[in-house]
C-alpha cells in the first residue's frame, strides 16, 4: 500500500468515526429518552455516544482486517458482532444500565451507523 493509499484510508477512517459517533450519540440520546422519560444527562449522551466508537472502531478498521484478509463477509460478521458486544459492556458501565438494555442500545446504534455507512 502506498503512502497516498494509507493517507486516503486514514481520512476515510476519520470520516467514518465522525459519522459513527454522530449517529450513535443520536441513537443513545433517543433510547435514553425513550426508556427513561426524564432529564437526560448530556454527559451520559456524550460518553455513551463517543466512548464506545472510539474504543472499537480503530480495531475494526486497522486490526481485524489483518485476520480476515480475503474474506470480507466473515470480517464484517465477526467485526460487527464483536463491536456490538464490546460496546454493550461499555454502555452498561457508562450509562449504569442493565446489560440487556445496553445490548439493545448497542445493537440499534450499530445497526443505524452501519446502514448509514453503507449509503
Amino acid at each position: 500500500m502506498s503512502n497516498m493509499d494509507t493517507f486516503v484510508y486514514e481520512i476515510d477512517f476519520l470520516s467514518a468515526l465522525a459519522l459513527t459517533v454522530s449517529i450513535e450519540a443520536g441513537v443513545v440520546y433517543a433510547l435514553l429518552y425513550y426508556f427513561n422519560r426524564e432529564k437526560i444527562s448530556i454527559r451520559n449522551v456524550l460518553l455513551g455516544g463517543v466512548l464506545p466508537s472510539f474504543a472499537t472502531l480503530p480495531y475494526l478498521w486497522f486490526i481485524l482486517p489483518i485476520f480476515f484478509m480475503g474474506d470480507h463477509t466473515l470480517y464484517i460478521s465477526v467485526g460487527e458482532f464483536s463491536v456490538t458486544l464490546v460496546e454493550a459492556f461499555i454502555l452498561q458501565g457508562v450509562l449504569q444500565i442493565t446489560f440487556r438494555r445496553a445490548l439493545v442500545f448497542s445493537i440499534v446504534a450499530n445497526f443505524c451507523s452501519y446502514i448509514f455507512g453503507v449509503f
